[in-house]
Order: C-alpha cells, then structure tokens, then sequence
C-alpha cells in the first residue's frame, strides 16, 4: 500500500509549518522593526510578507494583511504592489480550499499584470491558476494555463524557473492518463532546470516518475528510482522525505517477492515515522507489514500489526481508502486462522468504509461540480462588470463627440460669418481700389523690373524661354505707353498669375496634372494676345482622366507648345490652329501637341542659328529621365506634312507611377 503523493506533500506542508513556527514568530518581530523606517512602495512589500509569515496560523489574519497591502499600493500608485496582493489572496483562497474566491482573485491579478505588461506577475497566475483548476477536477483548463505560461516565458525570454511548470505539467498529464505527455514534461524540466537547483528538481522528478512505474506495476524500474531518492534524501539529512522513501522502497520489495528486505525498509520507515510522528507514514508502515507477514503465512505477527494498524487508524478522521484496506486484511488474517466470526466482523466494517468512500468521492465529485459552477458565476459576473463598464465608456465617449462635433459646427458658423463679413469689406473697398488703378499701373513698373531681376537669377531652371518673358514685358511696356490701360492691366494680370502659379510651384518637382493644364492655359492665353490672336488653341482633356490624381514634372509640355507657336505656326500665312490633349492610356497619361504649321522639314531657323532651344533640351532630358519608370518609348515627333497638310505632331508618355 503506497500514500498518494498529493497527500505526501500536504504532510510535509503541514509538519513544516509547526516546525518553523518559531522561526516565523522572529520573522514577524523583524519586518516590524523594519516597517518602522521603510518607505512608501518598501511598506507595501513589507505588510504583504507579514500577511505571508502569518497565513499559517491564520488566514483571516493574513487576508487582512494583504488588503491592507491593496489599498496602500492603490494610494501610493503602486501597481505591482496591487497585483502582488491580488496574487496571495488568491493563492491563501486556494490554500484554504475556497477556490471560486481563489480564481477571482488570480484573475483579477492577470488581468492588472497584462494591462500593465508585468509579464513575470502574468507568469505567476498562469502557473496559480493551473494548479487550483487542477485541484477541481478541470483538466483542461489547467493544461491551457500551464502551456500559456511556458508560451510567455519562452517569447518573453523570462527569467524565471520553468522546470516547476513542467513538473507540475507531468503530474497533470499523469492525472489524465497520459504518461508519455508526462514523462516528456518531466524530461523537459530536467532541461531548463537551474543548476543549483537540478539536484533537488531531479529527485522529484525521479519519484515521480517511479510512481508512474509504480502504478504500472513494474516494480523493480520503480524501485531503482525509489533506491535513488532515498540516497538524495539521506545527504540532505530529510528525515521526513527519508521516512516516505524507505516506505516506497519497502512497498516495492513487497510486490517483488523480496520479504527480507521489504521488511529491512518498512521497519526503518516506521522507526523514522515513529521518531518524527508522522502519523500517516505509521499507519502505512503497518499495513504493509501486516500484509508483509500475512505473505509468509506468519499469522501471528500479522495479526499483530494489523490490529496497531486499527488501532492507529482510529484517532485519524476520514482515511476512509486505508481503513477499508485494514479491515480488509484483517478479515482475511482472522479468516486463515480459523477466526470466521472476527473475520465476519471486519468484512462488515471493510463494506461500511467501502460504501463511505463511494459517499465520499461523491461527495467530492459534486463539491467539484459546485466549484466549478461558482466559478462560471463568477466569471459571468466579470464580464458582466466589464461589459457594463464598456458600455460606460462608450456613452462617455458618445458625449465627447457630440461636444467636439458642437464645437467644430460652431467654430464653422462663426467662421462662415467671418468670411462673409469680410467679402462685404471687400466688396465695399472695391470702389475705392478702382480710384488707385492708375497708380497700381505705375508701381506695377518697379515690379517688373524686380521680376525681371529675379527670373535673371534663376529663369526656373530654363523651364519658361526667357524670350518669351521679357517679350512679354516689353508688350506690356508698349501697352502702358500706348495708353491702352485695360489691355495692360489685362495683359499684366495674366502674366503675374503665370509667375506667381510658377515661382509659388518651382519647389516642388512635380505638379498635379490639373495645375499643370492651368499654368499651360495661362500661357497659351498670353501668347495668344502677345501675337494679337494670330493662332487658336484648345486644350482637350479625357473624361476618363482625374487630373487631380496624377502628377507629372512641371511644365513638361510648355516648351514644345512655345516650340510649336514660334517655330510652326508664326511663320505660316494663313490659319494657325494649335491642339493640345491629354487622354488616359492604361499606366501612362497621353500628351498630344499637334499644329498645322510650317513642319519641321521647313523649319531650319533654329538648327541654323546653331543655338538650340535651351528650353527644349532641358526638357528632353527631363523626358529621358522618365524612362526610368518604363521600358516604352515616351517621346514621339511625327512630321504632317503630306500633299498640302502641314504640321507637327509630338505625343508623350508620362508614366502614371
């Protein structure tokens, strides 16, 4: 007969407490004096360690403590001090077997410790919260949070100790009946196990897997483990895991057949329970060597431990699995000897303990059930909070829309009636500015000499032919001498816009398309009363075409439109038609400049001059620098001139990306 090892540790738990009793008492004494002098956060620390060296005399104490804790971490700003009190309430609830309580607490400890990304306290509750959904019967869940906490520490490379989750990963799985998921989880722990702790880890999980052994009856891998334990045990003076170890040992010679060495270990496992009061361990120890005897026929001596065995179980409350198991044996002691009465007896008390273990495990299974319940009420009632909770913040934030919307729509009125008011100004100062046109005229001279000496210095990059400018200046000289001041002021008001959209556009390398056409409509409305109408233009755009979506280099086309009024349609008698179009074709925006002007055969002023258009080598270069984007040939120039059709036509590709 072997002890469950949930028991052993609960034993050992219990028997610790008592024997470190005093040393608590010091303890306590110490973090009082030091609670004297500590500051804020040190204090918080401090009441939570009191509430831990206190929870073995008393829980409610304990509780008390950390609340405390709570609440000067939340005055202070302290929140790991709140997680870290959140924590040992939930594991004192566990302790105490209270566990919906217990499951509450932990949450809320996880959920402050994710909000904040206090991942070695998110660690803390995954592996708490494994062992109390294991301890109600819900397996699966307690799996989830052991491999949560293993998946947290590995991404986070958290230095912490995983070889305790594995362990207890093992022991859960071994629960489940899967031993091979078991047995890898202990080999796992023994991998990541810290070195000065591998001693002691691979201990436990030696016996741990010898109970596995144990239960599969193979007694004597079980024993080779037991045998090494127990050594562990013996260089670590652990007179009480030394107690349990010579118990095991001695159980496995037994199931062996080897009756003088299991009855060399169970006598010196009780001698030990005996010296140390380990009353569990005594009772174990004689009901194996009652069945020990009983193998050998040795009735007597049977009969002898069996009743210590009674006796002993008498003053232990419930051990209802091990006195069935007692008066099992004793009725078939009493039995073999020919005690048919006695034998009767304790049939009748094996059967009424039988019963009361069935009651028991039932018992068990519903109080399971209703944990588990509570803690479903619990976890509804959670997120019932937080879903109302939302709900607030969702009305708070409604509100605060509302309020910016307001405020936005007020803004707009009020700046509505600002701009209308002062378009009533304007209107009004109209009059009195048309009385200033003649001196306007007079000071837009000095203007012109300052462009003249701005486009000196920069002249756009050679993006506008500099003829063009100051012939433009030269008719708006002519015109103010000639008196002809509406034509001036219209002809200056178009040529300043055209300088203003170019100076105000020449930093940037690109334009939108729209803009582009603008500034090229404004050209061509210059040179066209430049010349004194002599020519008609259009400018076509594709209704498929968003001019405000593509961007193409500015002023690309007006060199070729300048090239094609100066070069083919000035020297041409009779009609001068110019067409300029942009149409959509797939990836590239289409420009066409077509004239019906002289052509390019006829056309060798420029090529004799040997003074190229610096404008129109500029901008095929420009081109040139396109191709970058494409692979296709973006500048085509067609010669028209067949029969008695003349003209040229220039189309270019300008890639839409």
């Amino acid at each position: 007969m072997r002890l469950p090892t949930s028991l052993f540790k609960s034993l050992i738990t219990i028997l610790l407490a008592t024997t470190f009793c005093s040393a608590q008492t010091k303890k306590l004494d110490s973090i009082k004096n030091l609670m004297k002098t500590a500051n804020d956060t040190t204090m918080v620390s401090l009441i939570r360690w009191r509430g831990n060296y206190t929870r073995p005399q008393s829980t409610e104490e304990a509780l008390k403590l950390y609340d405390q804790s709570i609440e000067k971490a939340k005055e202070i700003g302290f929140v790991q001090g709140e997680i870290k009190g959140l924590y040992s309430i939930g594991v004192s609830y566990g302790m105490a077997g209270n566990y919906p309580e217990s499951l509450f607490h932990l949450k809320q400890s996880l959920a402050l410790a994710i909000a904040h990304s206090k991942f070695e306290d998110v660690s803390l509750n995954y592996g708490a919260l494994g062992i109390v959904y294991k301890r109600i019967g819900d397996y699966s869940t307690s799996q989830d949070y052991y491999l949560k906490d293993l998946k947290l520490a590995d991404s986070l490379q958290l230095d912490t100790d995983k070889s305790d989750t594995y362990i207890n990963l093992g022991i859960l799985y071994d629960l489940m009946d899967q031993q091979e998921k078991a047995v890898e989880s202990y080999e796992k722990a023994l991998e990541v196990v810290p070195e000065a702790d591998r001693a002691n880890k691979e201990k436990t999980v030696l016996v741990n897997l010898g109970d596995m052994d144990f239960e599969n009856k193979d007694y004597e891998a079980a024993l080779k483990k037991f045998i090494k334990g127990a050594a562990y045990d013996k260089t670590q003076n652990n007179e009480i895991n030394l107690s349990i170890s010579y118990g095991e040992i001695g159980t496995c010679y037994l199931n062996l057949g080897r009756w003088k060495q299991a009855e060399d270990y169970l006598l010196k496992s009780l001698k030990l329970a005996q010296k140390l009061s380990l009353q569990q361990e005594v009772v174990v120890a004689y009901q194996n060597l009652a069945d020990l005897w009983f193998r050998q026929k040795r009735y007597t001596k049977a009969l002898e431990y069996s009743n210590k065995n009674l006796e002993s179980l008498k003053t232990m409350i419930g051990a209802y699995e091990q006195k069935k198991d007692a008066h099992e044996l004793a009725s078939r002691i009493h039995e073999e000897i020919g005690q048919l009465p006695n034998a009767i007896q304790h049939l009748d008390q094996m059967m009424a303990y039988k019963d009361s273990l069935l009651n028991e495990a039932k018992v068990r299974e519903i109080q399971n059930l209703q944990v588990q319940h509570e803690v479903y009420l619990k976890d509804r009632e959670i997120q019932g909070n937080v879903l109302q909770l939302t709900l607030l913040n969702t009305q708070v934030a409604l509100n605060n829309r509302r309020m910016v919307y307001l405020s936005i729509i007020a803004f707009l009125l009020l700046f509505s009636a600002g701009l209308l008011y002062f378009r009533f100004r304007a209107k009004k100062r109209a009059n009195t500015q048309l009385q200033d046109k003649n001196q306007l005229i007079s000071e837009q001279n000095q203007i012109i000499e300052e462009m003249n000496q701005r486009l000196e210095k920069q002249m756009l990059r050679a993006q506008m032919n500099p003829h063009f400018i100051f012939n433009s200046l030269n008719s708006i000289q002519h015109l103010i001498n000639s008196d002809d001041r509406i034509n001036a002021l219209n002809y200056l008001s178009k040529f300043s816009k055209l300088l203003r959209q170019v100076l105000e556009s020449s930093i940037n390398i690109n334009l939108v398309l729209r803009e582009e056409i603008e500034l090229l409509k404004i050209y061509l409305e210059l040179e066209s009363l430049r010349f004194d109408n002599a020519f008609s233009y259009d400018v076509v755009v594709d209704d498929q075409l968003d001019i405000n979506e593509h961007e193409l280099p500015m002023l690309l086309v007006q060199p070729y439109a300048e090239n094609a009024i100066i070069h083919g349609l000035m020297p041409k008698q009779g009609s001068k038609e110019l067409l300029i179009a942009f149409n959509d074709k797939n990836d590239f925006v289409e420009c066409i400049i077509m004239d019906n002007g002289i052509g390019i055969n006829t056309d060798k002023k420029q090529e004799e001059s040997g003074n190229p258009s610096r404008g129109m080598s500029i901008t095929a270069k420009r081109i040139e620098n396109l191709k970058r984007f494409t692979s296709e040939k973006l500048i085509k120039i067609e010669n028209l001139n067949k029969g008695t059709a003349t003209g040229t036509k220039v189309t270019i590709l300008i890639p839409k990306n």
